[in-house]
């Protein structure tokens, strides 16, 4: 039987540290036991997780996911590829490829994942803007200040009025 795989369709939003479930499934209802199903680094090409012949494969994982990935079997008889992935690492971040395979089909999608500091788990866009905006507001204002005063103080020292006199009117 022909089959998809459909992933979220939005990027994901993760903290460092915690653990995660990056969700894929077959657009068919269908058992995916018999199948071959991989994860993938999508900027790498590595391998995050294998599942074959009914068996995780872990000799075919990237060393860096060792112990931290698990095929969410449970699903699997209903289509659901998910992948659970703990102990995030910022070099996480970024594009999977969920594949699967039988004898008769291949289908694929991508998952993206973005993994954020603990600090700003749940910043907006806009909050992050804020905070470079505000200081650089401030400090724009002080120099501008600083140098006005300055330019005032240079023109008594010299005995100038600093604003100029208005136009002489003629007689």
């Amino acid at each position: 039987a022909q089959f998809k795989v459909v992933g979220p369709g939005q990027p994901l939003l993760a903290t460092v540290g915690q653990g995660i479930v990056l969700p894929c499934h077959l657009s068919q209802l269908m058992d995916a036991r018999s199948m071959e199903i991989r994860w993938i680094r999508h900027e790498f090409s590595e391998t995050v997780h294998v599942y074959q012949n009914g068996k995780d494969q872990h000799w075919q994982q990237m060393k860096e996911y060792v112990g931290r990935t698990e095929l969410a079997r449970d699903g699997l008889s209903s289509g659901s590829l998910d992948l659970r992935i703990s102990g995030l690492r910022p070099s996480d971040d970024g594009q999977y490829i969920c594949t699967a395979r039988d004898a008769d089909s291949y289908g694929e999608a991508t998952v993206d994942l973005v993994v954020a500091a603990p600090f700003f788990r749940n910043a907006h866009p806009w909050m992050a803007a804020l905070a470079v905006f505000l200081p650089l507001s401030v400090v724009s204002t002080a120099l501008g200040a600083c140098l006005f005063r300055r330019k005032v103080a240079q023109s008594r020292a010299l005995g100038e009025s600093f604003w100029p006199l208005p136009p002489a009117k003629p007689p």
